[in-house]
């Protein structure tokens, strides 16, 4: 059996998701992706099963550097307006500096190539951010809707500014980001 480069699994992932987000899933195969990591077809399969496996190793692994993200400094007990404003911040912050792992995560966690274990694991990387919006909800803070639709109210601008960062009527600057973390604010709270 051959020896596992952590290097090696490493730059087969960095390649995967630079092929994934300039060809697409569809057009993305084994074969393209060891071109572009510098290895043989084979190689890839000394580290994972086949290119379903491979693709949610990946989307975990960019799952757990954004939930990671995300909660970083993040209080469990603080205040809650205070730690939802880091959280948002952070977010937008992952995605900003990261901007091709996380088109990649986007554009995964909406595929079916996503098994239930792997969706079910990254959602589990979110706990306290979870235990916020619950906190939230018992204070009254929070709207008392679903997650899904928390969510989507909270952190779906952030994805949309992302993804029209370059869009020549769009100036990014504090005071916009302020004002679609308030709108983001009003949206989910009493």
């Amino acid at each position: 059996m051959r020896t596992k480069d952590e290097n090696k699994k490493e730059a087969i992932c960095r390649a995967a998701i630079d092929v994934i987000q300039r060809d697409g899933f569809e057009d993305t195969s084994i074969a393209k992706i060891g071109k572009e990591a510098g290895v043989s077809p084979a190689t890839i399969y000394v580290y994972f099963e086949n290119k379903e496996d491979l693709l949610n190793e990946i989307y975990l692994k960019v799952k757990r550097a954004m939930s990671s993200a995300m909660m970083q400094d993040l209080d469990e007990g603080g205040e809650i307006e205070e730690e939802f404003r880091k959280v948002w911040f952070n977010f937008y912050g992952y995605a900003v500096e990261n901007p091709v792992d996380f088109a990649f995560g986007e554009q995964f966690a909406n595929s079916p190539l996503v098994n239930r274990l792997s969706r079910d694991e990254g959602e589990g990387y979110y706990g306290p951010l979870i235990e916020l919006f619950e906190r939230g909800k018992r204070a009254g803070v929070f709207k008392d809707i679903p997650l899904a639709v928390f969510s989507a109210f909270a952190f779906f601008p952030v994805i949309g500014l992302v993804r029209n960062r370059n869009s020549e009527n769009l100036v990014f600057g504090r005071e916009l980001l302020e004002k679609v973390y308030e709108i983001a604010w009003d949206a989910v709270t009493e």
